[in-house]
């Protein structure tokens, strides 16, 4: 039997806040400062009644471990797919934790190139998470976000993939980011001490001064930063639990303040994606399965919607990936 049998207990210490009016008290407050000795004994005492009460079941784990791995493909390797000049994919192979990403020029065929091998970036480190990949429209760039903390804080860094070098970009507490197509703009959204990503940056390569081009103060909501498949837009989408609201601008000109395209109205969802000369709008306004609009980009107003999908009352449109001559619904 264990030795230790008695769970450790943390304290109750009462802590009253008040927010909109309302006071409440959360009695485990204290356990969110992570450096302190109070919290990393409690942490460690917690570990150590874990260990005792599992340490019978030792066995069964390590025979549970090795008849996963047996029904898993250690080594293997995504299905490519195109983008630019390049053909992209990410592999694993077999004694290896995370995986690898890479490309080749031209063709399958072509000879590999290592955009970001995630198991050497998690050397020397206790904790290892990958969060944004993003190449530059040209190819020539990478911005990616990674964590070594395990809370969930992502650092932004950016490599040029032509010589394998890392830029001197280190941006903290990054959610989303987004390329312009002029390959040295890098919107990013920032996130606030609840971990609610509320401030979209402006950065230029280099430039350490950037510039803040949104913040969403209503609480309930969080935004994010991307680029549409056609490469012509950026959209910057707040959003809660049941509602949505869109903001784009031209990829190509970068400087330009962003443009809202809905208001937001409680209980309505909406996403935007670009192509074929117009922008593509998924939207919950004729009921909860969705439906698939198009509108001109000149004047986006709802007036000028044209359905493409009716809404289902028995079929849920997830989203839609819009190509130069097709569309492809899920």
């Amino acid at each position: 039997m264990p030795a230790q049998r008695v769970p450790p207990i943390a304290p109750r210490i009462p802590q009253q806040t008040t927010v909109h009016g309302t006071a409440r008290v959360d009695d485990y407050h204290w356990l969110r400062d992570k450096e302190s000795k109070d919290v990393i004994s409690h942490l460690k005492s917690e570990n150590a009644y874990t260990a005792a009460m599992m340490k019978p079941s030792l066995p069964l784990q390590k025979n549970l471990y090795r008849e996963m791995l047996k029904r898993i493909k250690e080594t293997d390797v995504d299905v490519p797919y195109r983008e630019g000049g390049y053909y992209y994919y990410s592999r694993t192979k077999k004694g290896r934790q995370y995986r690898i990403f890479c490309r080749k020029a031209g063709s399958v065929e072509a000879p590999e190139s290592v955009i970001l091998d995630a198991n050497e970036m998690a050397k020397g480190h206790k904790f290892f998470s990958l969060g944004l990949l993003d190449v530059s429209p040209d190819g020539n760039l990478l911005a990616f976000s990674s964590d070594v903390t395990g809370f969930r804080e992502y650092t932004l860094q950016v490599k040029d993939l032509r010589d394998g070098s890392l830029l001197p970009e280190r941006i903290e507490k990054i959610r989303s980011a987004a390329w312009s197509v002029d390959n040295r703009t890098l919107f990013y959204v920032r996130e606030d001490s609840a971990k609610r990503a509320h401030r979209l940056y402006r950065h230029r390569l280099g430039d350490m001064s950037d510039e803040l081009i949104y913040e969403e103060e209503d609480t309930r909501f969080s935004i994010s930063i991307s680029l549409s498949r056609s490469l012509e837009w950026l959209f910057l989408t707040s959003h809660s639990a049941t509602t949505s609201e869109v903001r784009y601008f031209p990829a190509a000109k970068p400087e330009s303040a962003p443009k809202l395209l809905l208001a937001r109205q409680q209980d309505h969802e909406y996403y935007v994606d670009h192509g074929q000369g117009r922008f593509y709008i998924v939207t919950n306004d004729r009921g909860r399965n969705f439906r698939l609009v198009s509108a001109p980009v000149g004047n986006p107003a709802v007036e000028n919607w044209e359905e493409r999908i009716a809404h289902r009352d028995g079929v849920m449109l997830e989203g839609v990936d819009i190509f130069a001559r097709h569309l492809v619904v899920h």
